[in-house]
């Protein structure tokens, strides 16, 4: 199920032991997610930060794929700048906000991590305030060790590199500007230091995107090459989609502007997305957003196209207000029935449209699928 699967990989960024305050907060948005309550815990477990959306890459499914030729307008209008990331200081106050209560914080969105300058120092503070540290990054950097080492003094709890093939011709095609001896030395860096050190932390996860254009046994050479320098975690997809005309998919495709929506689904036994109930993604100039996997096509784009279903923001006011408002009780509504939501209510919702919450005539499934590994080394094998 991809709600099982999507939680497991999660608690893989829990570390350390909650204290009972976070375990208590958990318990109560578990409780209000089978209960289908409007009224959740005081705060998310899991919070998603957006330090920065900048990043060195041009990968093609991406907000900063390169637009030229690809008659997709919304990716021309992306929007980045220097200016585009949270201060140290901006940071520690959302830490403050949530310490004792969330579990962990996971410090990227559509940026790389490793690009802002402050990224050791806000781990740093998270350590300090007893919470997990989780990013996500492509390590294409000509990196020092010293860098690596002082990602993990300051307590990182979980790194998620992206490994997407297993040749630098292979990997360049969806890892646009990337190098794949850069990300392999920096993560022989990596694991040799926390060996050295004797540490469990970071736990070392290797994402792999398996796409058209790799070899049948292109999983199998990735996964031997990061098995032999050490690591935690292997976990691989099905590539995201190939158009009729042979062009990568792209978040802005799933804009609610540009596709039709089916009717919205019925109600279900538990709600048909937990992210209302679990966790919250906040933007690096602080607007409050409930998942990072809808309407990512708008959230860097010019003011006048810019999504407004923000639901408040964390420099107006406190998230534990946000966090409970009429905004956020509504999405729980939604998500447990969407068909209770009039035209009106729904227009209004983050998560109009969505394919978790409304049929999709004539679109393909879920764009992303686990991968059964055992299988595709047995099947590269002949075996």
């Amino acid at each position: 199920m991809p709600l099982v699967s999507s939680v497991i990989r999660r608690l893989r960024w829990i570390q350390r032991r909650p204290s009972l305050k976070q375990s208590a907060n958990l318990l109560r948005n578990i409780r209000g997610y089978l209960l289908h309550s409007q009224q959740a815990a005081p705060l998310p477990s899991l919070v998603k930060i957006d330090i920065s959306p900048l990043c060195s890459l041009a990968c093609p499914h991406c907000v900063h794929a390169n637009p030229a030729g690809r008659d997709r307008p919304l990716l021309s209008d992306q929007k980045f700048g220097k200016q585009d990331k949270l201060s140290i200081q901006q940071y520690r106050h959302i830490i403050d906000q949530i310490k004792d209560r969330a579990l962990g914080v996971s410090l990227f969105y559509y940026g790389d991590p490793l690009a802002h300058p402050d990224l050791t120092d806000m781990i740093r503070a998270t350590t300090a305030a007893g919470l997990e540290s989780h990013i996500t990054t492509h390590f294409s950097y000509r990196l020092k060790a010293e860098r690596i080492h002082d990602l993990v003094d300051a307590g990182l709890s979980h790194i998620t590199i992206s490994v997407d093939g297993a040749t630098q011709e292979s990997f360049q095609v969806t890892r646009v500007r990337g190098r794949l001896n850069f990300v392999l030395n920096n993560l022989r860096l990596l694991a040799g230091y926390k060996k050295r050190k004797g540490l469990k932390s970071p736990f070392i996860e290797i994402q792999h995107i398996s796409f058209p254009h790799h070899a049948e046994d292109e999983l199998v050479q990735v996964k031997a090459i990061v098995d032999e320098i050490g690591i935690d975690a292997f976990t691989t997809f099905e590539g995201l989609r190939f158009d009729a005309n042979g062009d990568l998919y792209n978040v802005v495709d799933d804009d609610p502007d540009r596709i039709e929506n089916g009717p919205p689904l019925s109600s279900s036994l538990t709600p048909r997305c937990h992210w209302p109930h679990s966790s919250t993604v906040i933007r690096f100039d602080g607007d409050v957003i409930p998942c990072c996997l809808w309407r990512s096509g708008r959230q860097y784009v010019s003011d006048k196209n810019r999504d407004p279903h923000v639901l408040g923001n964390v420099f107006d006011e406190p998230l534990e207000t946000i966090w409970n408002n009429e905004k956020y009780k509504a999405l729980r509504r939604q998500v447990w029935n969407p068909r209770a939501h009039s035209k009106r209510e729904a227009a209004a919702s983050f998560c109009d449209g969505c394919p978790r919450l409304y049929e999709k005539p004539g679109r393909e499934p879920p764009l992303r699928h686990e991968v059964d590994i055992e299988f595709a080394e047995k099947k590269a094998l002949g075996s």
